[in-house]
């Protein structure tokens, strides 16, 4: 390690210990208002028999605020143990940030009416991504109230600090998008208060709210949080190919390339292939929001 560089070693393997985080089908029906369901998409929001619940409201424990126990005043996922560390080695300055992409691996449906999340999370590896800086990679399990796996979510934070200090360099994923055009497109639209909806599902960050924070980081405004426009995604996904069968959902991946704010029109193309579906998700001006996906189901 180079001198002045924080320990990394130091962290791999720690995690925030044990947590839990209980719903009601509120939380799921809120959930989906969140990433972009409409009041037609009654097995989404209407807790009838037979009500359905979108694969990725089990990212929620990974960045929260309000509904998980132990209680934390900001979202603190396992990436902030490096972040942290990066902060300490640069007397309080915080660097740059960005969650880069998410993996969630689904072992079995989940329960719409109510539940616990058992949580158990770690930092799994920070690469070396030279003079770009650093990227950490978390993992977090995921069970049900019985201690079954309920899913694994894998994910990945770029660090602006850092960088060349010797570690496992980081390489992207990049997944082999068919040479030909989208199978089918998607359009949608996140609205001008989707940020504020899906903030009360525990992602507080203050960027995603305040204009004045937005701004401070060099951006327009207030922004969305990636993991809300990844469940945009994986819902627009969801009804192109199996429409309201959530439960068929075994894998879904992506890369976070471009911060998306509100009140903007969004087009998805998908590719797709034996029980999988490639996906790329892009503004109205071309811009790859989300990049390297991928949607398997049963």
């Amino acid at each position: 390690m180079k001198p002045g560089y924080p320990d990394f070693e130091s962290v791999i393997g720690k995690g925030l210990g044990p947590r839990y985080m209980e719903y009601t089908w509120r939380d799921v029906a809120l959930y989906a208002l969140g990433v972009g369901a409409k009041k037609e998409d009654l097995p989404y929001v209407f807790e009838r028999p037979g009500m359905k619940v979108l694969p990725t409201f089990g990212l929620l424990p990974y960045l929260n605020s309000i509904m998980m126990q132990p209680q934390r005043r900001v979202p603190y996922a396992p990436a902030e143990l490096v972040g942290d560390l990066v902060i300490q080695a640069m007397d309080g300055q915080i660097p740059n940030r960005l969650h880069m992409g998410i993996d969630l691996v689904m072992h079995q449906p989940i329960y719409p009416y109510c539940g616990k999340f058992l949580t158990e999370d770690e930092v799994e590896k920070v690469y070396d991504w030279g003079q770009k800086g650093i990227v950490s990679q978390t993992k977090m399990d995921v069970f049900d109230i019985a201690g079954q796996p309920q899913c694994t979510i894998r994910s990945q934070h770029y660090i602006a600090a850092f960088g060349e200090f010797g570690g496992e360099p980081y390489r992207s994923a990049k997944l082999p998008y068919p040479d030909r055009a989208p199978d089918f497109t998607v359009e949608d639209h996140i609205a001008d208060n989707q940020a504020v909806l899906y903030r009360l599902l525990g992602d507080t960050y203050t960027t995603h709210i305040d204009p004045a924070v937005g701004q401070g980081y060099g951006y327009k405004g207030p922004f969305m949080q990636g993991l809300c426009t990844a469940g945009f995604a994986c819902r627009m996904v969801i009804q192109a190919v199996i429409p309201y069968e959530p439960e068929r959902v075994t894998h879904f991946a992506t890369q976070i390339r471009s911060v998306t704010f509100p009140d903007t029109s969004i087009h998805l193309g998908g590719w797709k292939e034996q029980g999988k579906v490639l996906f790329r998700l892009l503004d109205d001006t071309g811009k790859i929001l989300l990049n390297n996906g991928i949607l398997e189901y049963r």
